[in-house]
């Protein structure tokens, strides 16, 4: 497969471009993540149920609203900036992708279109395993406990409902495939981390990659093990199912009938993985023709 100069430069910017946007956005979708996870944390039913000045003086709801209000303000800044960086993304792959389907016409090489194809797919594949993918959150607002008490003396019934205004949270979690895998070890749970890392994230990378030297050299890699990554793995691969998984358990979660509110959100990293797993499916259609189409013309020149 042989590029011209100007769209080997293209490459080159577009991986070190596409770099610095990724970690531009994924940097904000951190500061995002950090400050819900304080918002939360500030919220939290422990924390709220056990502080006095909540259950009977009215200064402990107004102290925890000034630091809520300043949690929620803290989160505008770096939406607006992860949106931003992640259409300044999107708009970059549109055009690498355009200038790497007119060089491919251009040279009548399908090769170049597969393989401007699998560079978008790897770095979109880096993003949606970085940046958090799943936000899932059980709170319940206005959260009123009522205590009544019936004395023997009198016969007299005392009511006191206390009422703990705004959101009080039972449980939070976001987080990114990477930062997954890292608490499945942490618990020790190996076996379901080595199996999302191997299936979901080394497979897909490897495939990939020797693809991408595939459609390069012109032919596939003599070595049974490389060629059974090329051709075979895509059956072991669970991108595709990892993602259709998440999103089964955000529905499942939005829909919950546990008596307090619950909700989930997919953000930024699930959809860069999906991108991936789409681009991967079209990729692997058109590496499967580009090598029997080389295929044929070796054995033709011979």
């Amino acid at each position: 497969m042989h590029l011209s100069r100007s769209f080997l430069l293209i490459n080159l910017f577009f991986l070190l471009a596409g770099g610095l946007i990724s970690y531009q956005f994924i940097h904000y979708a951190k500061d995002i993540q950090h400050s819900r996870e304080q918002l939360a944390a500030t919220l939290h039913f422990e924390k709220r149920l056990l502080d006095f000045e909540e259950w009977f003086e009215g200064e402990g709801w107004q102290k925890k609203r000034e630091i809520v209000a300043g949690h929620k303000a803290a989160l505008k800044a770096p939406q607006q900036r992860a949106l931003q960086w992640s259409l300044g993304f999107v708009a970059l792959a549109g055009l690498y992708l355009f200038l790497g389907f007119r060089e491919q016409r251009r040279r009548d090489d399908p090769r170049i279109g597969s393989a401007t194809i699998i560079i978008t797919a790897i770095i979109c594949l880096m993003n949606g395993i970085l940046a958090p993918m799943l936000e899932i959150a059980a709170f319940q607002e206005d959260l009123s406990i009522p205590i009544r008490v019936k004395t023997g003396f009198l016969s007299m019934k005392i009511d006191y409902t206390q009422t703990f205004p705004g959101e009080m949270y039972f449980y939070y979690q976001s987080k990114s495939v990477v930062e997954l895998i890292g608490l499945l070890f942490r618990q020790n749970n190996f076996v379901v981390g080595i199996a999302i890392l191997l299936f979901s994230v080394l497979i897909p990378l490897g495939k990939n990659g020797i693809s991408l030297a595939g459609l390069i050299r012109n032919r596939l890699p003599e070595s049974r093990a490389w060629r059974w990554l090329l051709l075979r793995s895509g059956k072991w691969s669970m991108a595709d199912v990892f993602v259709v998984a998440l999103f089964l358990g955000f529905l499942a979660f939005q829909n919950m009938q546990t008596g307090i509110q619950t909700e989930s959100h997919l953000l930024i990293g699930f959809y860069f993985f999906l991108a991936y797993v789409l681009l991967a499916i079209w990729a692997s259609v058109r590496v499967d023709r580009n090598m029997i189409m080389g295929k044929r013309d070796d054995e033709e020149t011979q």
